[in-house]
């Protein structure tokens, strides 16, 4: 199960990026990235979750990572981060039975692999953040 899911978590983080460098997030581009590129059903199943979320709460994942990142915008960012870090808080926030400290290591784990020598401290300091956020409330 573990491996399906971080097996899922980096399909649907591959996803991410394939749609932001196109610019257009939308079902059809996710199916398109399906026949593109099969994978597994259960590592499949795991990342159409997240995007289904991730497509749903697209609004509130953007704002609370505006609101999170301060001085740095959506579209300063470069591609891999910004991905990283809207699958990050789409499983924070949205996918309630996986603890959030799986979560921020997940995506550093992707952040150092995919990501430019910065990437795993930015990431981890925004999300970090929005996980002190969430739980003072």
């Amino acid at each position: 199960m573990v491996e399906n899911r971080k097996a899922g978590r980096e399909l649907a983080f591959q996803i991410l990026y394939h749609t932001d460098r196109l610019g257009s997030l939308t079902p059809e581009e996710v199916e398109r990235y399906w026949r593109l590129h099969p994978a597994d059903e259960s590592s499949k199943m795991f990342a159409d979750r997240l995007m289904a979320l991730i497509l749903e709460k697209d609004r509130q994942i953007n704002d609370l990572l505006n609101e999170a990142s301060e001085s740095w915008s959506l579209e300063r960012m470069d591609a891999v981060s910004r991905s990283i870090l809207r699958l990050g808080v789409c499983e924070m926030y949205f996918v309630l039975d996986i603890p959030p400290a799986v979560t921020m290591d997940e995506a550093i784990r992707l952040a150092k692999r995919y990501g430019p020598e910065n990437a795993p401290g930015f990431v981890n300091g925004i999300l970090d953040r929005l996980y002190q956020e969430k739980t003072a409330v």
